[in-house]
């Protein structure tokens, strides 16, 4: 059986905790439990993720791909490839309309899951 691949290294925008810290309490626990699934598979089937129409990517190692992922029917949190590879860098979080819109702030925060 192949080793399971490392989890990956999540990066955070400042639009994303900031929008996170005005999440209600139970909001945040979907979006930490979605988040814990992105980081180990990106492509978990409870997740939704899809590519973002007309939002482009900031970082090289993803190309300008940027990814739209579900953490429950009315949350929504964006992300990308990198800035590194083994890397996620969460964009923005919050209700539908609210995420899908392009992030203009270039400050950002790393953590190791």
């Amino acid at each position: 059986m192949p080793a399971k691949a490392p989890p990956f290294k999540l990066h955070f925008e400042v639009i994303f905790l900031e929008r996170y810290s005005r999440l209600k309490v139970n909001e945040r626990k979907a979006i930490d439990k979605a988040l814990t699934l992105l980081s180990t598979n990106p492509r978990h089937a409870a997740l939704n993720t899809h590519k973002a129409k007309n939002v482009k990517g900031k970082y090289a190692e993803g190309g300008d791909d940027v990814f739209i992922a579900y953490a429950s029917k009315r949350l929504r949190f964006t992300f990308e490839y990198g800035p590194k590879p083994g890397m996620i860098a969460l964009r923005d979080c919050g209700y539908h309309e609210v995420c899908e819109r392009k992030i203009s702030e270039t400050k950002s925060y790393s953590i190791q899951p």
